[in-house]
């Protein structure tokens, strides 16, 4: 996670080692991809310990994909991948009927999804200034902290709404800092991460929305990672088996995405909460069985 985050790491004994529960299968992924494979996928929990709300369950099912190539190329597999998600829950209408607030809509806004050429894209910093140019700059839209800026989902929402767009919208190129450290930056702007997040417009004004899907371009250069370690003030001692995969001659850039298969359900069947499309919800200091 960026040093913004406030994610934490779910630790648990096992035998005599304390260990901690997986939060990505990215670390698993790489070192996999220098094994001559060309992309790696999976639908696997993760267990993240940051405060729940209606955003954030602390077990989730994930699908993840890293594979062997640049951000660029990996973009139209993710909306390909979308779209199929799309076409997938039109072939149920007796789904979308019974579930969903607004049907006509949702089947509506999923065509649209579907026939789309492409997503949009807009850069973070043009995304800052659209939403201060339209008076939608308060701290819960915005958040600023010494390690970058932050656009919320409030704020994300509120976005797609200025751009007038029931398509999701990448945002793209974000602050280094307010990022994790193996995110690449710019060739042109070390300011900023080769990444981007996929922001999605509630289909109900209550619903669920903003970002589902977070992709980026790894680090390939093992000084850059070191200098973005001592940036965000992260024990270098923890990944050096992680910088060492870059000196392995049968290494090759990786990018690679996450979806939250209960926020795409959540946002597809116009959910207000998260929680209503887990089915046994797993939740920080919430006993929810007695």
């Amino acid at each position: 996670m960026g040093p913004g985050s406030d994610s934490e790491p779910i630790n648990i004994k096992f035998g005599k080692l304390h260990m901690y529960l997986v939060d990505s299968s990215q670390f698993g992924f790489e070192p996999l991809l220098s094994k001559q494979l060309r992309a790696l996928y999976c639908y696997l929990p993760s267990m993240r310990g940051e405060n729940p709300d209606n955003r954030h369950l602390n077990q989730f099912f994930h699908c993840e994909m890293e594979m062997i190539g640049t951000l660029d190329g990996l973009l139209p597999i993710i909306e390909n991948y979308i779209q199929i998600l799309c076409e997938a829950i039109l072939v149920m209408p007796h789904v979308v009927e019974r579930i969903s607030k607004n049907p006509s809509r949702t089947k509506s806004v999923l065509k649209n999804i579907i026939n789309a050429k492409n997503f949009p894209k807009i850069t973070f910093d043009e995304a800052v200034k659209l939403l201060v140019k339209n008076g939608k700059n308060n701290k819960n839209i915005l958040k600023i902290n010494k390690h970058g800026r932050y656009i919320k989902s409030k704020g994300e929402i509120e976005l797609l709404k200025i751009l007038q767009t029931e398509t999701p919208v990448w945002l793209t190129y974000f602050d280094r800092d307010a990022v994790p450290f193996y995110q690449k930056s710019l060739v042109n702007n070390k300011e900023k991460a080769i990444n981007a997040d996929l922001i999605f417009l509630p289909l109900t004004n209550d619903a669920f929305g903003g970002e589902i899907v977070g992709s980026g371009q790894r680090q390939n250069n093992p000084d850059k990672i070191y200098e973005s370690l001592q940036r965000q003030k992260i024990n270098s001692k923890n990944y050096e088996w992680y910088v060492d995969i870059r000196r392995s001659r049968n290494y090759k850039t990786t990018s690679g995405f996450g979806l939250g298969i209960e926020r795409f359900i959540a946002w597809a069947l116009g959910k207000e909460n998260i929680r209503d499309v887990a089915l046994y919800p797993r939740l920080k200091n919430v006993r929810m069985y007695p």
